[in-house]
């Protein structure tokens, strides 16, 4: 339990990591021609160079990239990559050292190196939601900008600096993206590639037919904010409707392992015989896949679209 709390804390506190942040952005402030930046830069040229050469190769990289961007993870595509071909390894091979089955060895080794993917999914769905939740109070924020005489792109900037994580900093890209001299359109298209947000991208649609077409901006903008807020209420009253579907899928998934857990404690020579004969191998695969089949489909009932 210490060594997981020690790894928690130097890893995946949000405090310490913003704490981290926060003294190397003095650190390159205060020493901007140290050895030790310029190293760190030549270092990032190589693994850019790299992972240009990897995303040349492979799609499912670009979209791994893509994924570790959305989710802010603090690690590259290529060491999650690593880090996943590490665990199958691991498990496999503490397996094959036990003399276990490798019909149930191989899906159990994949579904634990998967698991850093299952978590950059629900960290970038995760900014995603908050990124939704504060888009009317920054299309607000755009029109009332508007009205006091600024500009399109000055009223995105204004964005970047006032609003919090993460609408902030992801207007502020757009802003220095056009600064840059990137043209609006490819700009603010990025910003739906980089946040994949249904909302975002009426805003973006709606930027795009005004930059073309003209008319009144600001009146656009607050039917906008108006339409996504009660999409945002309409998805509340559906999370509400189906909280009991979720917790059941929820229960469900967790009873078999928890249950199984509770018999190895009380008999364990009563529960052996599943890891421990062909037959009781067959019987966890088959039970693996019907939790599985029974999850997925409680999901997707419990999924509506909006």
């Amino acid at each position: 339990m210490l060594l997981l709390y020690g790894v928690w804390f130097l890893f995946l506190d949000p405090h310490a990591k913003a704490k981290k942040r926060r003294l190397q952005s003095i650190y390159d402030a205060v020493h901007p021609d140290g050895q030790s930046v310029v190293g760190s830069a030549q270092k990032n040229n190589r693994d850019s160079a790299f992972a240009i050469w990897l995303r040349s190769r492979s799609s499912t990289f670009a979209r791994l990239e893509q994924l570790a961007h959305r989710a802010q993870s603090r690690f590259t595509a290529g060491q999650l990559i690593g880090f996943m071909i590490f665990l199958f390894m691991a498990i496999v091979l503490a397996g094959i050292l036990r003399d276990s089955n490798l019909l149930l060895l191989l899906p159990l080794a994949a579904a634990i190196a998967s698991t850093p993917l299952l978590w950059l999914l629900r960290m970038a769905n995760k900014r995603r939601r908050a990124f939704d939740d504060k888009l009317p109070e920054t299309l607000d924020y755009i029109s009332r900008s508007l009205r006091a005489g600024h500009s399109l792109t000055s009223a995105l900037g204004m964005v970047g600096k006032e609003m919090p994580e993460p609408t902030g900093p992801e207007f502020k890209t757009v802003f220095d993206e056009i600064s840059f001299g990137i043209p609006f359109k490819d700009a603010i298209s990025q910003l739906v590639d980089r946040v994949q947000s249904d909302d975002l991208n009426f805003f973006v649609i709606s930027l795009s037919i005004q930059h073309e077409t003209g008319g009144n901006l600001t009146e656009l903008l607050d039917g906008l904010a108006s339409t996504i807020r009660e999409r945002i209420k309409l998805r509340g009253k559906i999370r509400t409707l189906t909280a009991e579907g979720r917790m059941s899928a929820m229960m469900l998934g967790i009873m078999p392992p928890v249950f199984a857990i509770i018999i190895t404690l009380i008999r364990p020579s009563y529960i052996s015989v599943l890891w421990s004969t062909p037959k009781g191998h067959m019987l966890l695969l088959i039970a693996g896949l019907l939790i599985a089949v029974g999850a997925i489909t409680l999901n997707r009932m419990t999924h509506i679209k909006v």
